[in-house]
C-alpha cells in the first residue's frame, strides 16, 4: 500500500534533520550492500536476521515511559560480532521498513527515517567495536580479552546515542518540545537493555565465527523467564496507572461539582473561575513552579477558593450596595469555612492552605490569620493578584467592570501592600498573552449554540427577512394581553419602570420588544450583548439579579428618569429561555415580596407568549392570574 506523504506540512527544521539522516543513512547502507555482495552466503545471518525481525515483535512497553524493551538488540550484536557491519546494517534497515509499512497511520517521513537511522546506528557501532579491538568478524573473543569489555561498551554507547538521539532529536523538533526532556524519560531504560543485550550476544558468540548453542541453551530459558516475569509486572502496573488515572478523573469530576455549586450560590460566571484558574497556572509557571503536586494544588485551589461562599447568607453574599461592618465579618469567614470544608474531603494535594489564605496580604493586614509576606504560600499569593485583576475587569451587579489598564493600575497599586510585588509584575507581563488566551477561550466556548431556536422558527413566521431586529419569539408572538398585564402590574409600584427583553435573530444580543410607556421611546433602540450588563448577565446565567444598579443595564438613560436600582429576572416559554424581563425603580429599597412578585409576573409572561407559540381554542385558555404587586409592596 502506498505510504501517506504529508512532507508539505513539516516544519522546515524537520525536514532539513530527516534529509541528512537518510542522506548519511543511504551511504552506509550503499556501503554494506557492496560489501554484502562480495561475500558467501552464510545461514547463520540469514537465521539471526529472522530471529532481529521476529523478535521486535515482542516487545514490552516500559509502565509510564515512551519506551519499550525486547530481546531483538541480542541477535543485533550476535550480527555485528560474527560477520561485521553489513548484515546487522541491511538486517535493521529492512526490520524499519516493515514496521512502517505495518503502521495504522503512515508516513513517508517516518518511513524513511526508521530505514536510515537504526542502520546508521548500528553501522556506526559495529565499526567503533573493530576499531577498537582491532579484530576481524568472527574472531574468538576470548584472543583479546582485556579490549573486549571496554570496546562493547564503547559499540553500546555509540548505537544508544545514535539510536536514542536522533529520534528524541526527530519527535522535539516535529511537536516542538524539548529533545533532553523526551530523552531523559527513557534513556536509563534503554541504555541497560542495550548493554545487557551486547553481554549476552558476546556470551553467545565468544567461541569464534559460530553460535556457541550451549550458551544459548543456558541463557534462553532466563531471557524467556525475565520476559514472561517482566510482561507480567508492566501488565499489573499498567492496571495500576489505570486506576490512578480513574481516580484522578473522579478527583476532577469532584472539584468540577464544587465549582458548580459556588458558581451557583455567588453571582458569577463559570467563566470567571475558569479565567482565574488558567492565569493562576500560567503565572505558577512563569516564576518557575515545576512540582506537580503543586501546580495540582494550585490548579484545584483556583476553582474552589470561593467554596466557603456557601456559608455565606444571600442577602450578604449578593448585595449590591456596600457592605456593613458585621456582613464583611459575615463575609470574610468564608476564607476559613472553605478551608474547613475542604480539610473534611482529603484531598491529594495542599489545596486547604490555598483556599485559607488567598485573602493574606503582603504586608499582614488580610484575613484570616494575618500573614505575612512569604508566610502565605506562593499559590495563594498568585491566586489574589488574579482573583482581584478578574474581578475588576468583570461586569458585577453593584458596579460597571474596569478597562484592563484601569484594573492594572489598581493591582499595581497595592504592591508590597496588599500582594506580592514578585508577583504582581510578572501577572503583568503575562496580561497581553493570558487575554489572547481568553480570546481563544471564548471563540471556542462561543461555537456552542443556546436556547430557542425551534419556537423562534415557530414564532417569527410571516415576518419579513429583512427586519434585522427579527428576534426568536418576538413581538409578534406578543399578545396585545401580555403587553396590558405588563403595564398594568408595573403601574402598581409608582415609579418603577419595566422592559421585557428577548434574543435577537443570532441569539447574541437582547432587544427590547416591549417597555412600560414612561420609558418606551427611549428603550426601544437598545440591544444588550448576553453576558453584558444586568439583563445579558441574566440571559446568560438563566439566573435572577435583584438590586443592581441600574446604570449597568441602560447607562445615562438611568439618571434621566431616575433610575437608580433594578430587579432583572429570566423569561422562559417552557423549558426554553424567551430572554429578561427587568423592573427599574426609583430607590434601593426593593423589598423580598416586591422581588417575589416580579419573579411571578416573568413566569406569567412566559405562560402568555407560549399560549401565543402554540395556538389552541378559547376554551383551553386559562384565565391569566391577575398578580397585584402594589398590593404585596
Amino acid at each position: 500500500m502506498p505510504l501517506d506523504d504529508r512532507a508539505r506540512d513539516l516544519p522546515v527544521p524537520l525536514v532539513a534533520f530527516i534529509v541528512a539522516v537518510v542522506a548519511a543513512g543511504a551511504v552506509v547502507l550503499a556501503d554494506s550492500a557492496s560489501l554484502l555482495h562480495a561475500s558467501s552466503f552464510n545461514v547463520y545471518a540469514v537465521l539471526l536476521a529472522v530471529l532481529t525481525m521476529a523478535s521486535g515483535r515482542f516487545a514490552i512497553k516500559v509502565p509510564g515511559r515512551p519506551a519499550t524493551v525486547s530481546v531483538s538488540e541480542v541477535f543485533v550484536f550476535a550480527s555485528v560480532l560474527l560477520f561485521g557491519p553489513a548484515v546487522p546494517t541491511l538486517t535493521v534497515a529492512i526490520d524499519g521498513l516493515w514496521i512502517s509499512l505495518t503502521q495504522k497511520h503512515r508516513r513517508l517521513h517516518r518511513a524513511l527515517f526508521n530505514i536510515a537511522e537504526p542502520a546508521l546506528s548500528t553501522w556506526a557501532a559495529a565499526h567503533v567495536f573493530f576499531a577498537i579491538t582491532h579484530m576481524s568478524p568472527g574472531s574468538s573473543l576470548s584472543t583479546n580479552t582485556p579490549l573486549v569489555v571496554p570496546a562493547t561498551i564503547a559499540m553500546v554507547g555509540v548505537f544508544f546515542a545514535l539510536n536514542s538521539g536522533l529520534s528524541a532529536m526527530a519527535v522535539a523538533i516535529e511537536n516542538g518540545t524539548s529533545a533532553y526532556e523526551f530523552w531523559r524519560g527513557h534513556a536509563w531504560y534503554l541504555a541497560i537493555n542495550y548493554y545487557a543485550a551486547a553481554s549476552l550476544a558476546a556470551l553467545a558468540v565468544s567461541s569464534g565465527p559460530r553460535i556457541n548453542f550451549g550458551v544459548v541453551g543456558l541463557v534462553a530459558p532466563l531471557l524467556i523467564l525475565s520476559y514472561v516475569a517482566y510482561r507480567e509486572a508492566s501488565t499489573r502496573i499498567d492496571d495500576a496507572h489505570r486506576h490512578v488515572v480513574d481516580i484522578e478523573n473522579l478527583y476532577r469530576a469532584s472539584v468540577e461539582m464544587l465549582a458548580i455549586a459556588v458558581d451557583a450560590k455567588d453571582q458569577v460566571t463559570h467563566g470567571h473561575i475558569r479565567r482565574v484558574q488558567r492565569h493562576t497556572l500560567a503565572v505558577a509557571a512563569a516564576l518557575g513552579v515545576t512540582d506537580p503536586r503543586e501546580l495540582k494544588a494550585i490548579e484545584a485551589g483556583a476553582l474552589l477558593h470561593d467554596i466557603g461562599k456557601l456559608a455565606v447568607p444571600d442577602y450578604v453574599l449578593n448585595k449590591p450596595s456596600a457592605l456593613t461592618r458585621s456582613e464583611f465579618e459575615t463575609m470574610k469567614k468564608h476564607a476559613s469555612m472553605g478551608a474547613r470544608i475542604l480539610t473534611a474531603v482529603d484531598f491529594p494535594y495542599p489545596i486547604v492552605p490555598i483556599v485559607r489564605h488567598h485573602h493574606e496580604q503582603w504586608d499582614g493586614g488580610g484575613y484570616p490569620d494575618g500573614l505575612i509576606g512569604a508566610e502565605t504560600p506562593l499559590g495563594a499569593r498568585i491566586l489574589a493578584v488574579v482573583d482581584c485583576f478578574d474581578a475588576l475587569t468583570s461586569d458585577r451587579p453593584y458596579r460597571p467592570k474596569l478597562s484592563d489598564e484601569r484594573a492594572i493600575e489598581t493591582v499595581r497599586s497595592r504592591k508590597a501592600t496588599f500582594y506580592d510585588p514578585v508577583v504582581v509584575e510578572k501577572f503583568i507581563e503575562l496580561i497581553p498573552e493570558l487575554r489572547r488566551d481568553d480570546a481563544a477561550s471564548t471563540a471556542l466556548g462561543d461555537a456552542h449554540s443556546s436556547v430557542v431556536a425551534g419556537l423562534a422558527r415557530a414564532t417569527s413566521r410571516g415576518r419579513r427577512e429583512s427586519d434585522t431586529r427579527d428576534v426568536s419569539p418576538a413581538s409578534t408572538a406578543l399578545l396585545p394581553a401580555a403587553r396590558d398585564f405588563i403595564d398594568e402590574q408595573i403601574a402598581g409600584l409608582g415609579t418603577a419602570d419595566a422592559c421585557l427583553f428577548a434574543f435577537n435573530a443570532v441569539q447574541d444580543a437582547l432587544i427590547v420588544v416591549h417597555a412600560t410607556p414612561r420609558v418606551r421611546r427611549a428603550v426601544t433602540p437598545l440591544q444588550i450583548p448576553v453576558g453584558s450588563g444586568v439583563s445579558g448577565w441574566v440571559a446568560a446565567n438563566r439566573s435572577s439579579i435583584r438590586r443592581a444598579d441600574a446604570v449597568l443595564d441602560v447607562g445615562d438613560m438611568a439618571h434621566a428618569y431616575a433610575l437608580q436600582s433594578c430587579v432583572s429576572v429570566p423569561v422562559f416559554v417552557g423549558a426554553d429561555l424567551f430572554g429578561v424581563l427587568t423592573v427599574y425603580v426609583a430607590d434601593n429599597g426593593i423589598s423580598d415580596d416586591r422581588i417575589a412578585a416580579v419573579g411571578l409576573l416573568a413566569q406569567e409572561v412566559g405562560l402568555l407568549i407560549a399560549r401565543r407559540a402554540a395556538p389552541v381554542t378559547p376554551s383551553q385558555v386559562p384565565p391569566a392570574r391577575r398578580l397585584s404587586i402594589a398590593a404585596v409592596s
